[in-house]
């Protein structure tokens, strides 16, 4: 189901988020040559055409990144990323 691999590429991001903010947490700060940019796939997969991403979704997705603390379990991960696709299929264009 389209739904489930969505919320798992989110799952995904959070833990690469987790990743980078670590690395950022002890000095290593080149993050911008490791981004993976799932946030536009998701897009896409979600039913929004390139370039035609509104700026309140991607808001709302890059603003709840910046909130996951990066000691997040495997399970506490997926339920961020089941809340964050609601949340997601709420913003209106």
């Amino acid at each position: 189901m389209e739904r489930d691999r969505i919320i798992a590429l989110i799952a995904e991001d959070i833990k690469h988020n987790q990743l980078l903010s670590g690395l950022n947490s002890i000095g290593l700060t080149e993050n911008d040559r490791y981004t993976l940019s799932l946030d536009l796939v998701i897009a896409e997969m979600m039913g929004y055409k390139h370039g035609m991403i509104p700026d309140n979704w991607l808001d709302v997705y890059h603003d709840s990144m910046l909130t996951y603390p990066i000691n997040l379990t495997a399970k506490e991960i997926r339920n961020r990323a089941v809340v964050l696709y609601n949340e997601l299929l709420e913003v209106r264009p």
